[in-house]
């Protein structure tokens, strides 16, 4: 018994300095870039100042939340997130739920639904924003058609709020149907079947028993989805031109692009990112939860 123990604890000395390697790449790729933000977020270095940078303490925060730029990002990543997470979840589930069915064709749909996932966010956001063009886009002439006038999609705020929020559903949707299909498959049919032989109809038997048993595996994916809608910045930069019209759908994450490689102002946007970093270390720590109780 002893030798056995022995012979356990020099397997786990031996795992350990294996990984220790690992351990040690992890912590150099994403430490240091976190310590050289938080040690530059305490100065006030500007890219092409002729002034020698000098440490100022929490002053780049403290600018940071007197900044009315600030809060309105934050306004418009809520409502980005919130409107993001409201379209995309029951129509990523309801989909889901039609294609476990396995009715006739639904193999060949599902392929399809797949394909908006597979597109690079940059080349998705190239096409979208031809088709919100007010003069030449193929929505604006859809809507002229059945006699409704279209907005101006990327030159007033909430149309534009609007245009970004329905790119991340159309690109973001099959991920969550992804997830939502495996969740379902792994569902045992007993309690669904019971159900069907007391009587319950299709809508009750999905919102008394399969969306309950569905509750962590939906819990998980809107975790995920809002830290993808807080660190979104590709579709915004390509459909809205950096957060246009003006600063309607900056959000925090493209206030940082702007004050660092707009205003160079790197200080600054280091200060920014280590408030991101805690906003969204919350919202982490929540889905390793969920994580663990699925």
């Amino acid at each position: 018994m002893k030798s056995r123990n022995s012979f356990e604890s020099m397997m786990a000395r031996l795992a350990e300095r294996l990984v220790a390697p690992s351990w040690f790449l992890i912590l150099t790729v994403f430490a240091l870039p976190i310590l050289g933000a938080l040690w530059l977020s305490f100065r006030n270095e500007t890219l092409g100042s002729f002034v020698p940078p000098k440490f100022i303490g929490f002053d780049n925060y403290t600018g940071a939340f007197a900044d009315p730029r600030f809060w309105e990002s934050i306004r418009t990543t809520f409502w980005l997130t919130v409107l993001g997470l409201v379209v995309q979840m029951p129509i990523g589930i309801g989909l889901a739920v039609i294609l476990e069915r396995n009715l006739r064709g639904t193999q060949i749909f599902r392929t399809i639904l797949i394909i908006p996932m597979l597109l690079t966010p940059v080349a998705v956001g190239l096409i979208w924003r031809f088709m919100f063009d007010v003069d030449l886009g193929i929505i604006n002439w859809a809507l002229s058609m059945v006699g409704v006038g279209g907005p101006n999609w990327l030159g007033t705020r909430w149309p534009a709020i609007w245009a970004v929020v329905i790119v991340d559903s159309w690109q973001s949707i099959p991920f969550i149907m992804l997830i939502a299909l495996a969740g379902l498959a792994g569902l045992p049919k007993g309690p669904q079947e019971a159900a069907e032989i007391d009587g319950a109809r299709p809508w009750q038997v999905f919102f008394h028993v399969t969306l309950p048993a569905l509750g962590p595996v939906i819990l998980v994916t809107l975790m995920i989805r809002v830290i993808d809608s807080l660190k979104m910045f590709d579709i915004i930069f390509i459909v809205t031109t950096k957060g246009g019209p003006g600063t309607a759908t900056q959000t925090l994450g493209m206030l940082i692009y702007n004050t660092g490689f707009g205003f160079f102002q790197t200080s600054r946007a280091a200060a920014l990112g280590i408030l991101m970093v805690l906003m969204v270390l919350p919202i982490y720590w929540l889905w390793r939860r969920a994580a663990e109780r699925t």
